[in-house]
C-alpha cells in the first residue's frame, strides 16, 4: 500500500514538473514574439523617418525653382524700410506760364545777349510753318514768330529755328551781323531754353546757303493746309457741340486745332542726307543721332564758316541752328550754329 502511494505521488510530482516545463517555454515564445515585433515596428518607423528626411529637401528644392519668383530689379535695389523712388514730373519753367495759357505750342525761348533777339519759339509739327506769318497768339503778323523745324526731339542733338530777316532789324534781322568776325566774337553765347530747361550754346560757326526751289513750301501750299487745319477745328468743335452748333473759322482758338505731330522713328530725311554730294543741305540734319550724321554736320560747318570760332564739337554735344533769309543769291540763306556748353 505504502509502495503503490509512493508511486503514484511520484508520478503526479513528474507530471507537475513538465506542465512547469511547458508553460515556462510558452512564455519564453511569446516573449521573442513580442521582442520580435517591437524590433520590427522600431525598424519600419526608423525607415519611414529617413525616407521622409530625404525626400523633404527635394520637395523644398521644387517649391523654390518652380513657384518662387526672382525680385525685380528695382526691388533689389530699394534698401528695406525705404520708400520707393516717385518718377519726376517736368513742369515748364514758371516764365513760360502766361504764353501758354495764349499759346499751346510754345516749345522754349530763344536770346541772345545785347540784341532785340529775346522771344518764345513755338514747336508746330503738324504744320512746320504755321506761325511764318502768324503771331503768338494766332492772329496774322508779317514778323511771325520763331518756330523750330519739323522734326525735333531732345535726343536729335539738334535744335534747328527759323525766322524771319526783318528790314527793322525784328525777328532775325540782326542775326546777319554775325557775319563779322568781331560781332560773333563779341556775342559767342546763344541762349536757348526749352520748357523745362535753362540751355546756354557758344558760337561755333557761321555760313551762307541756299536751298533749292522744289523744296521751299509756296503760299498756296500753306494756305491748303491752313484750310485743312481750320476744317478739322471746326469738324471737332461740331461733335463737341452735338452738331447744333456752326463754328466758323474766325472763332477758332489754337485751343481748338491740332497743329502737333506723331513721333516717327524713321529719319524722313535719310535719303537725302545720303544723296547730299557736297551740298550741304544744313536743314535735312536735324537728326543727328547717328555718329556719322553728328560728324559730317560739325564737319560741314567748320569748312563752311565765314571764320574760325575757336570753338569744337565732339560727338554726343547738342547745336542749335538759325536759319533766315539772305539775299546773296536767290532762296539763299544765312546760318548760325551754337554748341552746348559742357556744365
Amino acid at each position: 500500500m505504502r509502495k503503490r502511494y509512493g508511486s503514484v505521488l511520484f508520478c503526479m510530482m513528474l507530471l507537475l514538473t513538465a506542465l512547469l516545463m511547458l508553460q515556462g517555454c510558452e512564455s519564453v515564445r511569446k516573449r521573442t514574439d513580442r521582442e520580435q515585433q517591437v524590433s520590427e515596428e522600431t525598424v519600419a518607423e526608423n525607415t519611414a523617418e529617413d525616407t521622409a528626411g530625404q525626400q523633404e529637401p527635394q520637395e523644398v528644392q521644387e517649391v523654390s525653382a518652380e513657384s518662387v519668383e526672382e525680385p525685380a530689379p528695382e526691388e533689389e535695389e530699394i534698401p528695406e524700410g525705404e520708400p520707393a523712388p516717385v518718377e519726376k514730373i517736368e513742369v515748364p519753367l514758371p516764365k513760360y506760364d502766361d504764353y501758354l495759357a495764349i499759346n499751346p505750342y510754345v516749345a522754349g525761348w530763344l536770346r541772345i545777349d545785347d540784341t532785340v533777339i529775346d522771344d518764345p519759339v513755338v514747336y508746330t509739327p503738324g504744320s512746320q510753318n504755321y506761325f511764318l506769318h502768324r503771331d503768338l497768339d494766332g492772329s496774322d503778323s508779317s514778323k511771325g514768330m520763331f518756330f523750330i523745324a519739323v522734326d525735333w526731339q531732345k535726343w536729335y542733338h539738334n535744335t534747328l529755328i527759323y525766322g524771319h530777316n526783318m528790314k527793322d532789324g525784328s525777328g532775325f534781322g540782326s542775326l546777319q551781323k554775325y557775319a563779322k568776325e568781331s560781332y560773333g566774337k563779341s556775342h559767342p553765347v546763344i541762349h536757348f531754353d526749352t520748357l523745362f530747361e535753362e540751355r546756354d550754346y557758344e558760337l561755333y560757326g557761321v555760313f551762307y546757303s541756299q536751298i533749292e526751289e522744289d523744296e521751299l513750301e509756296t503760299e498756296e501750299d500753306r494756305e491748303q493746309a491752313d484750310q485743312a487745319i481750320e476744317e478739322a477745328g471746326i469738324k471737332q468743335k461740331e461733335e463737341e457741340s452735338g452738331g447744333e452748333i456752326v463754328v466758323e473759322p474766325e472763332e477758332l482758338t489754337l485751343f481748338d486745332i491740332d497743329l502737333s505731330g506723331g513721333f516717327g522713328d524713321v529719319d524722313i530725311y535719310r535719303q537725302e542726307k545720303d544723296e547730299d554730294n557736297g551740298r550741304f543741305r544744313y536743314y535735312y540734319f536735324t537728326d543727328l543721332s547717328e555718329q556719322t550724321d553728328f560728324e559730317y554736320f560739325a564737319k560741314s560747318v567748320k569748312e563752311r564758316s565765314l571764320y574760325d570760332t575757336g570753338v569744337e564739337a565732339e560727338w554726343g554735344d547738342d547745336f542749335v541752328t538759325l536759319s533766315t533769309c539772305s539775299y546773296q543769291v536767290k532762296n539763299g540763306r544765312f546760318v548760325v550754329v551754337g554748341v552746348r556748353k559742357k556744365p
